[in-house]
Formats: structure tokens, C-alpha cells, sequence
């Protein structure tokens, strides 16, 4: 009988084996298709993610400073996005200021394009300066300043100033970083001679000297985050001391001195429609090495300070806040000792000098009136007037006075200018409620 091939069906093993055999191939396969897949999916974006900005109204200020700091906007949702934070980004460069902000659709349809029209402060201007208390100093001086050198948000100042106990004349030169990661710098020249008075806070005098300043200096500013940035800055200074025939309290000698001081900073600010709001916060150390007429004689001077402010608008145009600070600098001469002024308090006055400084403010500050739209020749006062109330503290030390406590009331009407690039002018009233003394004054600019 004939013998026939068995022929049979593949088993469901075999299968099995086949699969197992194919499904390397299959991950592979699958591991290089999926990140593709996802790339694609990630390069195009919500319809109403922003994904450019633009800034218009510009004559000076090249395109890229003004969009720099609006690029900390993109990838965030066009619908949601906040204007007020819009504006405070560009009122803190100092040279802007917003008119109209938007949001509109990218021309290829992906995304949307944040859009600012501006108008330019003037930045370059002859300026008059006055500082007074009118009770012990006076001074009044003409710096020519462009705060918008080359376009590029720099700074650039030539000042002198002449008073009834000094007279100064400097330069510096400031560098905006305009890009990520990537430093600024500040560098500065001035020479001064003065007919220094310390007093206490009746304005008697305590301690009375001639000095002759040279100083010149460099700071390298560092931004590692948009809300974190550090600082380092170097000095040389000669100082020159001249005691009088009735000056008490004999001030020493002084020569040549060096000093290093890096910082740290946190902040940002906030608008409300009315006022802009500071969060902020600096801490700093500085190391000195002083000389007297003897170089070899050489000490070590440490200074450590902190100061902060907190602001908060209670409602649009009417705002709360806090600020103040410490100041510890054990052994500073005659020349480094500082005023209050360095942990942000004004009931004392500019000629109080002290070693060690603790103090803080309480305030409200309440926006008044918006002038705008004024004839052309008086576009210079275009601006915002607001006034500020706060209640103050202040603990103070210094080798004459040793251990002080001051506390009272002060109150300012300020004017924030639209138009011109600085940041405000103010008439200052307070009286000192531990002392019974009151004083009053006029600054132009402030500062952190």
C-alpha cells in the first residue's frame, strides 16, 4: 500500500514562537515612531498659546531691548494672560511707557502674538538736582543723562552738584543685559570735597571734618532667573581727612581703602492701572580693607545689610506696604558710616550718620490724579501724582550717640513722570515723635 506525506496545519505553538520572534522588531519599530509622533504633536501649538511678541511706537530703542522683557510671556495663554503684568514689565525698564496692549493671531495660525504699543520717555536730557531738608544741607547741581544710551536701556550720567557742605562731580556708565544669562555691568568715577557735619536729630552738630574723595569702581550684575539675580561689585577709594580748629569729636585719619561686595536680589514688580508695586528683597556684604597715612597699617572692615519692601494694592490706585531693613557694620570710621536712608526710613535727618541701622515703615500710599494729554510745552509733566502716609521705627548706634530709638509719622506727595526717564519726584514732610522734631524736604528719583 502506498504511503501518502502527512501534511498538518501549523500549531497555535508555532504562532507563538513566530510572534515572539517578530516582537523585538515591532518595539524597535515602535520606539522610534513614538518620539516623532510626539515632536510633531509638540510643534504645533494651541491656537491661543502666544508665540511671538511685538512692540510698536519705537524711534530709539531698538526692537529687541523692548521685547526682552516680554518674552517671559510666551507659551503662556493669550486669553488668560494678565495686561497689568504686561505693563509693569515694561514700565520697570524705566524708558517706556504702554499706551495700548493686545493680543492678536499669529499670520500662519499657529498661536498669538502679544503686541505693546509704546511711547518713548525722554532719556536724554540736561536735569536739574536739587536735595534739601532746609535745616542743615542744601544742594543743587545739573547732571546730563541719557538713560537710554544707543538705544540699548543703558545709562549714562555726568553730574555736579554744589552745596553749603560739598561739592561732587562723577560719571558713570551702566550696561542693560539684553539677552538671557548673560551679565550686565556698572562702571563709575567721582571726585569730592566736603565740609562734613554729623548731627543728631535736633541737627546739632556732633562731629565735624573736611574730606577729599576719590573713588572709582566696577559691579558685575548677574540674572539667573526672571525674579533671582546676583551682583559683585569692587571699589578703591582715597580718602583725605581734614579735622577743624572746633571740631569736636576728632574724626581720625583715613588713606587709601578697597572694598568687595557681592549681593543677592529678589524681586518683582506689579501694576494695578494706577500705581506700580514692588516685592523685593537685597542682601549684601561688603569687605573692606582701610589704610591710614601709614599703608602698612591696614584693618578689616565687615558690613552686612538687608533690605526689603512689600507692596500690595489693596484696591486699583490705592495700595498698602512695608519696608525697611538692617544695616551691621562694627568699627566703620567717620566717611563709611551711613545714614537711615539705608534701611529705607527719611524721619531722620540726611546728616545723621551711625554704625548699625534696624528699621521699618508701614505705609498706605493712594493715587490722586493722572495728568495726561497736556499742550506739548508742558508734556513734561505728564504723569501721576499720589500721596503717601507711613508710620516709622528706627533703632540707630554709633560711637557718640551709642544706642538711639526713633519712631514717628511721615507723609510725601509724589509725582511718578510719564514722560521723562526718571522714576519720580517728591515732597517729603515727617516729624519724629520720640524727639518732637520735625523736618521736611525735597528729592528727585528714588531708589531700591
Amino acid at each position: 500500500m502506498d504511503k501518502f506525506p502527512i501534511v498538518t496545519s501549523p500549531s497555535r505553538a508555532d504562532d507563538a514562537r513566530r510572534v515572539t520572534k517578530l516582537l523585538p522588531g515591532f518595539l524597535l519599530l515602535a520606539l522610534l515612531l513614538i518620539p516623532g509622533v510626539c515632536l510633531s504633536a509638540q510643534e504645533i501649538p494651541s491656537p491661543s498659546i502666544i508665540t511671538a511678541v511685538s512692540v510698536t511706537g519705537l524711534k530709539r530703542t531698538r526692537p529687541r531691548v523692548a521685547e526682552y522683557p516680554l518674552k517671559k510671556f510666551i507659551g503662556q495663554d493669550g486669553m488668560a494672560i494678565d495686561f497689568n503684568d504686561v505693563h509693569a514689565a515694561i514700565l520697570d525698564m524705566g524708558i517706556l511707557e504702554p499706551l495700548s496692549i493686545g493680543v492678536g493671531r499669529s499670520p500662519d495660525g499657529n498661536g498669538m502674538i502679544l503686541t505693546v504699543h509704546v511711547q518713548e520717555k525722554w532719556a536724554f536730557l540736561p536735569l536739574p538736582l536739587l536735595n534739601a531738608d532746609f535745616s542743615t544741607f542744601w544742594s543743587a547741581g545739573l547732571a546730563i543723562m541719557d538713560n537710554n544710551a544707543f538705544g540699548l536701556n543703558d545709562k549714562f550720567v555726568v553730574e555736579g552738584t554744589y552745596g553749603n557742605t560739598a561739592w561732587f562731580a562723577s560719571a558713570r556708565y551702566q550696561y542693560t543685559p539684553e539677552r538671557e544669562h548673560f551679565p550686565g555691568w556698572y562702571v563709575m568715577g567721582m571726585y569730592g570735597r566736603q565740609n562734613e557735619q554729623d548731627t543728631d536729630q535736633h541737627g546739632r552738630v556732633l562731629r565735624k571734618y573736611g574730606q577729599d574723595t576719590i573713588r572709582g569702581g566696577l559691579e558685575i550684575q548677574y540674572p539667573i532667573t526672571g525674579l533671582l539675580s546676583t551682583s559683585n561689585s569692587i571699589y578703591l577709594e582715597h580718602q583725605s581727612l581734614r579735622e577743624f580748629e572746633d571740631s569736636p569729636n576728632d574724626p581720625g585719619e583715613r588713606g587709601l581703602s578697597g572694598s568687595i561686595n557681592p549681593a543677592l536680589e529678589i524681586g518683582r514688580n506689579k501694576w494695578d492701572g494706577y500705581l506700580q508695586s514692588q516685592q523685593r528683597a537685597k542682601l549684601g556684604y561688603t569687605f573692606t580693607l582701610l589704610s591710614k597715612a601709614d599703608p602698612a597699617d591696614i584693618h578689616p572692615l565687615h558690613t552686612v545689610s538687608l533690605r526689603g519692601v512689600y507692596e500690595y494694592s489693596i484696591l486699583p490706585g490705592f495700595k498698602a506696604g512695608i519696608r525697611g531693613g538692617i544695616r551691621y557694620s562694627p568699627d566703620a570710621p567717620p566717611g563709611l558710616e551711613s545714614s537711615a536712608s539705608s534701611v529705607i526710613v527719611d524721619i531722620l535727618p540726611g546728616s545723621f550718620s551711625a554704625q548699625h541701622y534696624a528699621g521699618a515703615a508701614v505705609g498706605l500710599e493712594k493715587f490722586l490724579y493722572k495728568f495726561s494729554n497736556l499742550p506739548k510745552v508742558f508734556s513734561p509733566l505728564q504723569g501721576t501724582l499720589a500721596v503717601l502716609i507711613s508710620y516709622q521705627a528706627v533703632y540707630s548706634y554709633g560711637p557718640i550717640l551709642e544706642h538711639e530709638f526713633d519712631h514717628g509719622v511721615s507723609g510725601s506727595l509724589n509725582f511718578y513722570l510719564s514722560r521723562v526717564a526718571i522714576p519720580a519726584m517728591g515732597f517729603i514732610v515727617s516729624y519724629n515723635v520720640a524727639k518732637k522734631e520735625l523736618q521736611y524736604g525735597l528729592n528727585m528719583g528714588a531708589s531700591f
